[in-house]
């Protein structure tokens, strides 16, 4: 790679090892990966003995730590290839000398107990210093919808990761049996110690011991197997894998980022004629998620042969190019897509959808496959799935970034509204965060200057500014998705809407109040009538510090006490 001299900025978001920009991911922070703890900095430390330096003085490139996606694969290809060798190589020394080797194995055995009880106390000190552990959050914001896949799973690094097996065992009794064999040569060559012990054997009534069994090999998980399927037909087809953030398309190999599915596909046809498998999973944390793919186009990298869908070009490359690793019995770990110019339609189903964001979501729900006991939703994955559960059902006011636990809502909603580092939404630039989708939004184009989002209705032409009227739009015109009243025919994007609509048709006052038995149309205006019953007053005057329950005796209050000053309430 060449070096960036004229043409790189110094700032926060540079990758230490490539000098692109637009990282997210910090190089001292703990990971998460198929299973395995990740440790970039550390990783390059142990493969090729290189060290990261933070700047101390502050200045644009004193908070860049981070690392992008494509060094990352790199990484590890180094950091396996270099266990791969030293695993032949303990192998190798051990078929030529086994005594020698035992005896090693055995001292390492017992300075590696050493090491890892001290690894446990210092662990165990750290956990009880550390209180700020990190979320993995499944958010239901339209634009951050990928972007919620990239935060640090600093929570599941409290516990030391296990090591892979290596079988010991195996290796120390292949050593004993060696050792047995040049015993028994040696007692081949005299015959009077050898009948003497048959003796001993035959009046001893002991049976001799059963050999000992080896550690059966653990069956390989559905998970690793359905992503080994989609590795192989990721390499050998084109299906071109993407990420998503806002409304654009981005390239998993170079984070370059399009709007359009066909310059998308030009720019895999140019640029990434040869790729590393490994890269376009890199995103994927843990192997619980799925690889988007565009199958537009769908065929045979090997011999051209188009398709229709991911399991029968499985099939062929399983049958007619011999790769028999391949499993048509467990699901291939993709999310195909049918992208084009003119309308965002499901590969699955045919379903229509305002934007790429809102088809992923639907695609998604396709594969969902862990349902909530309590109210019913359905989740991609389990980790998803225990995350509704701590949020919606246990029972607690829990803020979703601190987990701080609150006694009344009012107070977790006040602690949302002051404290700025539980803001959900963040900018990846200068790494301001902000209450609102819509306030980062404003952000960017004030201060980094990117230009104001508009939102075009592919099937009309028409334009809004902001993405609610937009979505409100679709699914009104374009959509079988809408409520519509009985009773006058109005279209509602909500069937709450709908059914709030219909009181005014009906006069029905569902919504009764416990303490003063005052009936309601609409349960929203229960909740605002509670507030005369409640003893927290919410609305103070500023002139004579007298608090009210609600808005709206406030500013009658202020109407016939303080009619002389005006104040914006």
């Amino acid at each position: 790679m060449a070096a960036k001299t004229s043409e790189w900025r110094p700032g926060p978001t540079v990758c230490r090892c490539c000098l692109s920009e637009g990282c997210y991911k910090d190089i001292s922070t703990e990971y998460f990966w198929m299973g395995k703890r990740e440790v970039y900095s550390e990783m390059l430390s142990d493969t090729f003995d290189l060290s990261i330096s933070y700047s101390k003085s502050g200045g644009p490139n004193s908070a860049s730590r981070l690392i992008c996606e494509p060094c990352i694969g790199r990484l590890r290809d180094a950091a396996e290839f270099k266990r791969q060798v030293q695993e032949c190589e303990k192998t190798f020394v051990q078929c030529l000398d086994p005594v020698t080797a035992l005896a090693d194995m055995q001292v390492t055995l017992e300075l590696e107990k050493e090491v890892k009880v001290e690894m446990v106390k210092e662990e165990k000190m750290r956990l009880s210093d550390d209180d700020d552990y990190g979320a993995h959050d499944y958010g239901d914001d339209d634009d951050d919808y990928d972007d919620l896949d990239d935060q640090p799973l600093t929570k599941l690094a409290s516990k030391i990761p296990k090591k892979e097996d290596v079988d010991v065992l195996d290796l120390l009794d292949n050593a004993k049996v060696t050792e047995k064999r040049k015993s028994s040569t040696k007692v081949k060559g005299q015959p009077s110690k050898k009948s003497k012990c048959k003796q001993t054997a035959g009046s001893s009534k002991q049976q001799k011991p059963e050999p000992k069994k080896k550690k059966a090999t653990k069956p390989v998980s559905n998970i690793r197997e359905s992503r080994r399927n989609a590795e192989l037909v990721l390499q050998y087809s084109t299906a071109y894998p993407f990420r998503v953030r806002a409304k654009d398309m981005i390239c998993v190999y170079c984070h370059e980022e399009f709007a359009e599915p066909n310059m998308y596909r030009d720019h895999m046809d140019e640029e990434h004629k040869t790729f590393t498998v490994y890269t376009a999973f890199a995103h994927c944390h843990r192997g619980q998620e799925f690889l988007k793919v565009d199958i537009t186009g769908l065929k045979c990298r090997i011999c051209s042969t188009p398709f229709e869908n991911l399991q029968d070009i499985a099939a062929h490359i399983r049958d007619t190019h011999g790769f028999s690793e391949i499993n048509t019995d467990i699901e291939i770990r993709m999310h195909p897509y049918r992208l084009n110019s003119e309308k965002w339609g499901c590969a699955l189903c045919n379903e229509k959808c305002a934007s790429l964001i809102k088809l992923c979501r639907h695609t998604a729900s396709h594969y969902h496959k862990y349902t909530c006991h309590v109210c019913g939703r359905m989740y991609l994955t389990n980790q998803a799935l225990k995350y509704h559960t701590r949020c919606s059902h246990s029972g607690k006011n829990v803020c979703r970034k601190c987990w701080t636990d609150f006694p009344t809502l009012e107070l977790k909603k006040e602690h949302v509204k002051i404290s700025k580092s539980c803001w959900q939404f963040c900018c990846i630039t200068c790494g301001e965060r902000f209450a609102s989708w819509e306030k980062k939004q404003d952000h960017l184009t004030e201060v980094h200057g990117r230009e104001k989002k508009v939102y075009g209705c592919r099937d009309c032409d028409q334009t809004f500014s902001s993405r609610k009227p937009f979505y409100k739009h679709y699914i009104l015109v374009h959509s079988d998705k809408s409520y519509i009243c009985p009773y006058c025919d109005f279209k509602f994007i909500s069937k709450r809407e709908m059914e709030n609509h219909k009181i005014g048709h009906t006069g029905e006052k569902p919504f009764r109040c416990e303490v003063c038995s005052k009936m309601f149309p609409r349960e929203k205006d229960l909740k605002q009538h509670l507030w005369i019953h409640s003893k927290m007053k919410r609305f103070v005057c500023a002139i004579c510090e007298k608090q009210f329950a609600q808005k709206v005796s406030l500013k009658g209050h202020m109407k016939s006490h303080h009619h002389q000053d005006t104040f914006k309430i």
